[in-house]
């Protein structure tokens, strides 16, 4: 009983020191935030933490670079009805919810916290993001789920975007 005690205290502890991210695309501009601060440089893009592993590919995806690309799992993303099972067509479906969900945006905001991550304890995870966008003067917040995976290097993948 005493250790699980102590396993649970270190879970509470952990989970409190463990970061918010919110990535934010404002027209082109594209900006990380973690407990408020700006990132910048690679530090903090450590992919075997899914927090940081998805503000990674957020910031990533919303300014186009190539990087969001190497983050993407090898199969499993639906789009428009559309299953992908190949890391090329994961890139092609990817890129068209870019072109007619994401990028169609004027501004839009992910937040990720910690506490809103569930492991199904095989390598796959849920994590319910925060989404707030704006669109010709109309703005709209809610709560979606990305699925993730955990790759044989510890690296978390994303295999679907909320749409």
């Amino acid at each position: 009983m005493k250790k699980l005690f102590l396993i649970l205290a270190a879970a509470v502890v952990l989970s409190s020191c463990a970061s918010t991210f919110v990535v934010t695309r404002n027209g082109a501009s594209v900006t990380a935030t973690e407990r408020g601060q700006a990132l910048t440089g690679d530090e903090w893009k450590d992919l075997k933490d899914p927090s940081a592993a998805l503000a990674v590919f957020f910031a990533s995806y919303f300014s186009q670079s190539d990087e969001w690309k190497d983050m993407v799992a090898n199969g499993g993303f639906s789009w428009s009805g559309c299953y992908a099972e190949t890391h090329e067509e994961m890139i092609a479906a990817m890129t068209e919810a870019y072109e007619d969900f994401y990028g169609l945006a004027d501004s839009i905001s992910i937040t990720i916290k910690p506490a809103k991550f569930k492991s199904n304890g095989d390598g796959s995870a849920f994590y319910t993001i925060k989404i707030a966008l704006s669109y010709r003067g109309e703005s709209d917040e809610g709560e979606d789920t990305v699925t993730m995976l955990q790759d044989e290097n510890g690296n978390w993948l994303v295999v679907e975007l909320p749409m």
